[in-house]
Parts: structure tokens; C-alpha cells; sequence
């Protein structure tokens, strides 16, 4: 278990997360984005388009990560009552 959590913390088991920001299929968020987008020049959209899967991919492995210290905690605390 000690293995499957460490692997979790640190990157290597990365199909856990789900699919990525800004890929198919998308959210409707995404849609949204993608549609503002292509109303930009080209290499203006390509380049926000980055920067908003970069933040995206930051705020998903914190929540991710947040997500895996609770539920270690809880299972720790569950553990402690039993």
C-alpha cells in the first residue's frame, strides 16, 4: 500500500489523474475556451492556450495531491479506531 501511495505522490502512476486540460473529449469549460480562442490570431491563441494548460495541469495535481493526503489521513484515523 506504502508503494501504491508513493508512486501516487510522486508522478508515477499519472493515469490516475484523468485525461488532461484542453483534450478531447471536452469539458464544456473547455469548449468555452477553445471557442474564445479561435476568435484570437493564431499564434496568440496558441500561446494562451498553453499558459491555460499549464495552469491547469498545477491546479490539477495540487487538488490531486490534496486529495491524497486526505484520504491517507483518513485512513490512518479509520485505522487508529479500529
Amino acid at each position: 500500500m506504502l508503494d501504491i501511495l508513493t508512486a501516487i505522490q510522486y508522478g508515477e502512476l499519472t493515469g490516475l489523474r484523468g485525461k488532461g486540460p484542453m483534450e478531447e473529449p471536452y469539458t464544456t469549460a473547455e469548449e468555452h475556451i477553445l471557442r474564445q480562442l479561435h476568435t484570437l490570431e493564431p499564434k496568440t491563441a496558441d500561446a494562451f492556450q498553453h499558459e491555460i494548460r499549464v495552469l491547469a495541469l498545477e491546479q490539477r495535481d495540487a487538488a490531486f495531491h490534496t486529495g491524497i493526503r486526505f484520504g491517507a489521513q483518513l485512513m490512518m484515523q479509520l485505522l487508529e479506531d479500529f
